[in-house]
């Protein structure tokens, strides 16, 4: 198996990787892993800048030091700068385009 990065990216945001996309449908970006990453850097990766997104998430846990690693085969979620976390952040309605 190889090594990678799912990365999901809701709200409008997802235009940045996808132009045609609808925030009412997943948003999957899928990367090759690189050992001892930072999430700044892989923020960087994707051509982000501080002012694109918001909450960022490893695996379920939100990311309060931009400067942690990345482990393998980690599940990303990247929101929008503004979109407001529901429950905690562990349950999201769905978007009406």
């Amino acid at each position: 198996m190889n090594d990678s990065l799912e990365i999901h990216v809701f709200g409008p945001l997802k235009t940045n990787f996808d132009p045609g996309a609808r925030l009412s449908e997943d948003t999957v970006v899928k990367l090759p892993f690189v050992l001892n990453e930072s999430v700044e850097q892989l923020l960087k990766r994707l051509n982000l800048s501080k002012s694109d997104y918001g909450e960022c998430f490893i695996n379920h846990t939100i990311v309060n030091n931009h400067t942690d690693f990345v482990p393998k085969n980690a599940r990303v979620a990247i929101f929008s700068r503004g979109m407001l976390l529901i429950d905690g952040g562990l349950y999201l309605k769905k978007w009406k385009d």
